[in-house]
């Protein structure tokens, strides 16, 4: 059997020699064992732990929401802005603060009151946004001839009287915001207009980082600036928070009782992380991971230093510091 490599160059066939398969083979078969070793060692570690999930992912999963002063109060200016029909809630925060967890968790706990649309992803066309808030209220096929964004706006304004006489309230969710152009905006502001006499017919949060803050204080984009009435800026998690966050987190995925961070640990994670839960979640795993080489489940600040050594490839933090 001829090993056949294709060149760059388009059309250029170059026939492996004998040595070259056994080079080729042999790396194979390498990156086949070091991957079987990885998901042995990692099955090992969940083990050791005794957990079937970790207690650290970086997944936005919403049972493990932690309620943190600024997270409790965000979630108090979303539920203010949506049921006091104000239109527009901004919430806005640097990456890794929990928005999109903070988003998943208020979807999970939302009633039978609220006709929902989230949208992760916003680069959609205005006809898009408006079919995809059409699908959640039930109405998914469209005649052909129909699809014009005007016949949708029409559609869409019969769907929240509709929604209006049951008593519930239309919310569309946005997440990453600050990723949506200049017509979606105002796409968005012009879907505000939908009301009746007294009353807004869909309200729209709004979760992005601060760039959208300031994409927002455009000229071009200050009639929907000024509608914007509830804003809140999400913050990390404070110093005294990282120990009750770590142990909710731990007793969430149910980790065996024995593992502790001790304070110095805890201290720092927070010098580390800024009190960044993406980042403390990262940290804590990796420190986790280090102790189960050591054969313990007693996590020290060497244990931390040796995670974030292994995150940036390079020794940032020297021991001596500690």
């Amino acid at each position: 059997m001829k090993l056949i490599f294709r060149s760059s160059k388009q059309g250029e066939e170059v026939i492996l020699g004998s040595h070259d398969r056994r080079r080729i083979i042999s790396s194979l078969e390498q990156k086949k064992k070091q991957t079987l070793l990885r998901v042995d060692l990692l099955d090992s570690y969940k083990s050791y732990f005794k957990f079937q999930e970790s207690a650290f992912s970086v997944a936005p999963d919403h049972k493990f929401f932690f309620f943190s002063h600024s997270a409790a109060e965000a979630l108090n200016h979303v539920r203010y802005g949506i049921y006091e029909s104000l239109g527009f809630t901004l919430i806005r925060g640097e990456p890794g603060t929990g928005k999109t967890m903070l988003l998943r968790y208020f979807l999970s706990k939302s009633g039978e009151d609220l006709l929902t649309t989230h949208i992760s992803d916003p680069r959609l066309s205005g006809k898009e946004l408006l079919l995809a808030v059409l699908a959640s209220l039930g109405m998914s096929r469209f005649p052909d001839d129909d699809l014009t964004e005007r016949k949708l706006v029409q559609q869409l304004y019969d769907r929240l009287l509709s929604a209006h006489r049951q008593s519930k309230k239309v919310v569309i969710f946005l997440d990453e915001a600050q990723g949506l152009d200049f017509e979606s905006l105002e796409g968005l502001r012009l879907l505000s207009n939908l009301e009746t006499n007294n009353q807004k017919l869909i309200q729209i949060v709004l979760f992005g980082q601060t760039e959208l803050e300031e994409k927002l204080q455009e000229r071009r984009l200050r009639q929907l600036d000024q509608r914007i009435l509830v804003r809140y800026h999400l913050l990390p998690l404070e110093p005294e928070e990282i120990q009750p966050y770590i142990q909710h987190q731990l007793t969430v995925a149910k980790i065996d009782s024995c593992v502790e961070f001790d304070l110095q640990s805890i201290n720092k994670i927070y010098e580390i992380s800024g009190g960044l839960p993406r980042m403390v979640n990262v940290l804590c795993e990796r420190a986790m991971m280090s102790a189960f080489v050591e054969n313990t489940r007693k996590i020290n600040v060497g244990n931390i230093l040796e995670g974030w050594e292994s995150l940036n490839g390079i020794k940032i933090l020297e021991r001596t510091r500690v």
